[in-house]
């Protein structure tokens, strides 16, 4: 299955950031001291190996600071024309105990015909907190 895992400060430093500043650090990425809200687009990725159902999750896990909450939502297209172009799904915010997400890409993509769908997804990350 097609991965991709942010791990280091380089590998947040290639998201486009909006609405307030963030702070990273290897593998991980907070919302900067004196804003509540930060929103950041990825770069849009291409799965290695399409046909053989790359792309089944969107996992994010890590430590939740308290008071703040995380939302995922991507856009899948069959080239990276059309994945930039494309809509976005609507927010996940489906955290479980551990503080993650862990959803299904697959069955999302299966159960959304419609949607223009290929090798590329781009992902935006929203953190907001109180």
């Amino acid at each position: 299955m097609a991965a991709k895992e942010w791990t280091s400060q380089a590998d947040w430093e290639t998201w486009s950031w909006t609405n307030g500043d963030t702070t990273t650090t290897p593998g991980s990425v907070t919302i900067a001291a004196g804003n509540t809200q930060a929103v950041g687009v990825s770069p849009v990725y291409e799965a290695a190996n399409w046909a053989a159902g790359y792309w089944r999750a969107l996992v994010l896990a890590g430590t939740q600071p308290e008071a703040t909450s995380y939302y995922l939502r991507f856009r899948v297209g069959a080239t990276a024309v059309a994945c930039a172009a494309a809509t976005y799904s609507e927010y996940i915010n489906g955290i479980d105990s551990a503080g993650g997400i862990n959803f299904n890409l697959r069955q999302w993509i299966l159960n959304n015909p419609a949607w223009d769908v290929g090798p590329y997804i781009q992902i935006e990350l929203c953190l907001d907190s109180d």
